[in-house]
This record gives structure tokens, sequence and C-alpha cells, in this order.
């Protein structure tokens, strides 16, 4: 078996210790085919012999615990200076071993199989190695559970054996790979175990970077599931050894959950208690959904579905326009189209002209005068993400962190989820859309929350059972309809459909529906709209006529106009 990289290594037998004299704690390594000794390891006395030290008869040989080629032999052993048992070290495949001519700790990592395919190596003088493909690893311990009520995880392998340890191994306790400075890719990477527990208990260390990735790593959690443990030393290894093992289980039990949005205490809202909130002063574009909902307000997530090409882009723009023209600040992140596009079928709404499809009826200079109206000084500026080649929900995330805090963004639209956490794809380390949406709408979730923002979002929808799909009008939307995961609409606050007339399906006429209304729950019918071609705009069906009415006039005042000259 080849442990170091400048020579063939291998055990070969246990020797009595000249040392202590235990008669079978010396290991002995070298070439097996020659039977040379190397050097020799007591695991009693913990020390190393060289070569002319070692002699004896052989007797047997050690189990292997890996089987790769590339990992290490080793014997589980009492850890005295840890206050680890065999035991413990056995039930998680910890042991000792020789590496590179020095005596080692072995922490043998499992992949999703169950097979050994990394290593991390410990050295007397705390020095870490890691051999394999870490890549592969999960969670140091993970492959000994599936469920449970909890789940202890903890910055090291030291700190998780002890914690398992001193509970009788009762609850699952694993630890990071890397440790804590991989403690959100590691929950990320290992979503669908650690998530599959009811609760999820980090236990890291007390000092404040094991403290500051505590609260990281809990914020990816799904509200509620996090807990954080406080222990009164610096991590559990040191509280076993300094007798304190009771207060390891107690920290369990008493862990605190993590809640992204504060305690406070009742006191704290006299000044406000009595402020109506039953309605917001920000509008919807339409009568009837801010009679249903009474307004967009923050702090929520709105979801628009409906089907391909149906016109969701089109009717988030018209909220993002109108929330402009009331004074808000509004961020755009439009992951199908350019900025440029984004902005010019805005500029395209505030001159009622479809200057997308047509630019006959316009000049450059009015695009440029209709753009200083709508963007130019005095009025609130309307800030965009460019974000072409980079979608990653983390990234996403921070970036609506900057719009937030830093540009006071209150509405940020994000067209569409679905895209976004289609471009994480295999690289995200989840495996699957289901995990990829949990993940992005638990993060946006808390950040709508601590932000203190709205969140108006557009997702597509599944087909439906049978031949015809959303857009030919076969069947309304559903909040089950909704694509990749439940959580969309769990996690939102309103949900909008956007269905094509089943009678015309051919029409530019779209039913509205809400799916969800947890201001107030009402739900169902909320009005028509209808698609104008000529000036790409969503209006109620019943102010179509106003429109069609102002373009007439237009049309009127050009022909007298033209009769004049």
């Amino acid at each position: 078996m080849q442990i170091t990289n400048d020579e063939q290594t291998e055990f070969i037998r246990h020797e009595s210790c000249p040392k202590c004299g235990s008669s079978d704690a010396l290991a002995v390594y070298g070439d097996s085919a020659t039977q040379e000794v190397h050097h020799g390891w007591c695991f009693s006395c913990q020390t190393f012999q060289k070569g002319d030290n070692v002699d004896g008869s052989y007797t047997n040989t050690p189990k292997r615990n890996s089987s790769s080629a590339n990992l290490l032999d080793g014997e589980y052993n009492e850890i005295k200076s840890r206050g680890l048992t065999e035991e413990t070290c056995r039930k998680f495949n910890y042991t000792t071993a020789i590496h590179n001519g020095e005596p080692v700790q072995v922490a043998t990592y499992l992949d999703e199989n169950g097979r050994p395919v990394a290593q991390k190596v410990r050295t007397k003088s705390k020095k870490f190695t890691m051999l394999g493909d870490a890549k592969a690893a999960t969670l140091y311990g993970s492959h000994l559970y599936k469920t449970g009520k909890k789940l202890v995880i903890c910055e090291g392998e030291i700190d998780a054996m002890t914690v398992s340890q001193v509970q009788g191994h009762k609850w699952a306790t694993v630890s990071l790979t890397q440790g804590c400075s991989s403690a959100v890719k590691a929950m990320k990477n290992n979503w669908e175990f650690i998530t599959k527990f009811e609760e999820v208990i980090l236990m890291f260390d007390m000092d404040s970077v094991g403290q500051k990735a505590a609260q990281e790593a809990a914020a990816t959690l799904p509200v509620g599931k996090a807990k954080i443990a406080y222990l009164p030393c610096k991590d559990a290894n040191e509280c076993l050894l300094q007798g304190k093992s009771a207060e390891i289980i107690q920290a369990i039990y008493q862990a605190r959950e993590y809640r992204p949005d504060g305690i406070v205490v009742a006191t704290d809202y006299r000044d406000v208690i009595s402020e109506d909130d039953q309605a917001s002063s920000v509008t919807y574009p339409y009568s009837n959904l801010n009679e249903i909902f009474r307004g967009l307000r923050l702090k929520e997530i709105l979801l628009v579905a409906a089907g391909s090409g149906t016109g969701k882009t089109t009717f988030v723009k018209e909220i993002a326009y109108h929330l402009h023209q009331q004074g808000e600040r509004v961020g755009l992140i439009m992951l199908e189209e350019s900025n440029k596009r984004s902005l010019l079928s805005l500029v395209g709404t505030h001159m009622n002209k479809n200057v997308l499809v047509d630019r006959s009826e316009v000049t450059d200079d009015e695009i440029i005068e209709a753009f200083d109206d709508l963007f130019g000084e005095g009025r609130n500026p309307v800030y965009l993400y460019d974000h072409w080649g980079s979608s990653d929900v983390d990234l996403i995330c921070q970036r609506i962190t900057y719009m937030a805090k830093v540009l006071g963004i209150k509405w940020v639209f994000l067209d569409h989820i679905s895209m976004l956490c289609t471009q994480m794809g295999g690289s995200s380390g989840f495996g699957s859309e289901r995990l990829i949406i949990d993940y992005a709408m638990t993060k946006l979730r808390t950040m709508v929350q601590e932000l203190d923002i709205g969140l108006i979002l557009v997702s597509h929808v599944k087909r439906p059972d049978g031949n015809s799909g959303h857009e030919s009008g076969g069947q309304p939307v559903r909040l089950n309809h909704l694509r990749g995961s439940s959580s969309l609409g769990q996690l939102s606050d309103g949900v909008i459909a956007l269905n094509v007339d089943p009678d015309e399906p051919d029409s530019d006429i779209r039913h509205l529906h809400i799916l969800k209304n947890r201001f107030c729950g009402a739900t169902g019918y909320s009005g028509t709209l209808r698609y104008d071609r000529d000036t790409s705009r969503l209006v109620e069906e019943e102010l179509a006529h106003l429109f069609e009415q102002e373009e007439d006039e237009e049309t009127e005042e050009v022909q007298q106009t033209g009769d004049s000259a």
C-alpha cells in the first residue's frame, strides 16, 4: 500500500514496543517484499522508532479501512490526548497511521455511495493534508445517518466524534470537510441530507470566526430549521477534556433558533402598534389587483406565473413602470433579455409606442427625449444588473443586497427564477432543479425580510397533463403547476397567474387569477387585460377604449396637420 510520495512503505507486522513494553502496539512499516524495516510507530506510548530499533517476528496485518489504492491504511486506537475511545474512532472510521515517515491521525471521508474517496491527514503539529478526491466527499460521518430529529454539525472531525461520544451516539453528528470557511458551501453541497432532519444544530467554535460562519450557514437553511449551540469552552473537545461533557449535551438542547429578523421585545412596538397596515400607498397599475391585494407591500414576495409567451415580462414591466411613476426606486434583473432591450421597452411604455417592434413611427430624437423624461434629472434612477455570464443564486443575492443597502432600492424585479436556477445546473452541487429552487427561495425569502424590500418574481410553469398547454388556453394555471418546486408557492406572499382566454386562445386577452393571497386570503378571478400591439401595453379591458380613443385623436390630428400643409 503506497502511503508516501517518495517511497513504497507498507505495514508489515505488529511488534512488542521496547519503549513501553506493550506486547503488540508497535506497528512496523517497510517493504513487504524484502521485509526491510523502515520505521515503527507505537500506538500505546505514541513514539516513533527508526528501522534499526525495530526487530521481532511477523504477527498479523491490520484490516484496511479504504478501498482506494491512493488512501492510507491505519489502525483503530483510543486517542487519549483527545479523550476519544477506540469505539468512537471505529464508528467514525478515524485511524492512526504513518504518512511520509511521520505518525498521523486519519479521518476517512466517504462519497454519496458510501465509498472511501478522501482522507484528511493530521500531523502531530496540527498540519493538515487532504488525500484523494475531496470534491466527492460528503460531510464527515454522514454515512452513519439517513434522517432523524436532530443533526449536530461541527467544524471538525474531533469535535463531531466528541459530541457523538458524550451523548452515547444518540443524535446524528457530522462535521464540515474543510472547517468553518467551507460552511456555506457545505450546506449547499449536502442540502438534501441536511434538510431531512427536523432540527439542524450548528455547534461551531466559540471564536468570532466560528460564530460568524455559524450565522452564515444558518442563513442558508430553511427558516426555522437551523439552531446555533453555545459552549462554555472554545469547542466541544475542549469541553470534554475539561470535564464539561454535560455542558455539551445541554448546549444541544438549549441551542437557540436562528432568526434572521432578530428577537425583539413587545414594548418596542408601542409607537407603531396603532398604525394601520391594512392598505399600502404603493399601488398596482390595475384596479382589481389593488382592490383585492390592497396594494404592494414591502417584505413580501409576489410571484407571477404563466405559460411561455403569454406576457409575464410585459406584465411585470407594467408594474415596474407604474412604481417608477409613483416615485419608487426600482431595480431590474431581467435574465432573458439585455438591459438595452429592457430600457427601450420602458421607454416605449412611456411613449405608448411599440418601439421594440416598429420604429417607423418614432425618430431617434423622440426616443432620447422620452428616455430623458423617464430617467433624467429629477427622476428616481432605475438600476439594472448586467447579468451576462454570471447568474448564480448567491451572486444575484449579493447584487440585490447592494441594490437595497447602497442604492436604496425598495422594489426588485427578477425575471425569471426558472432561468436563474437552470443556469446554475450541475455546477451548483445540488443535483436537481427542485433543490436549487428550494435553496434560492429560502435565500430570497430571508433577504426580503432582512432588507425590507418587495420582490416581484417571475416563474415558468410546467406543462399540464394532456396535449393542451397553458399557452393554448387548455388549462388555467394552478399552484401545483409552478415549475420545479412547491417552495415557489409556499414562500411567496402572493401568486398571480396570467391565463389565455380559453374561447379565443389566439387573442390578446389575458385573464388574471390570484392563486395565493397571504394578506387577506381572497383568491380567484381578478380582472381581464388586453395586450395592445400598437402600444405594447397590457391594459385593463374596461380601460382599453381610452387608448383607442387617444390613438384615434392622434391620427386625426396628424391628418388635419397634413391637410393644412
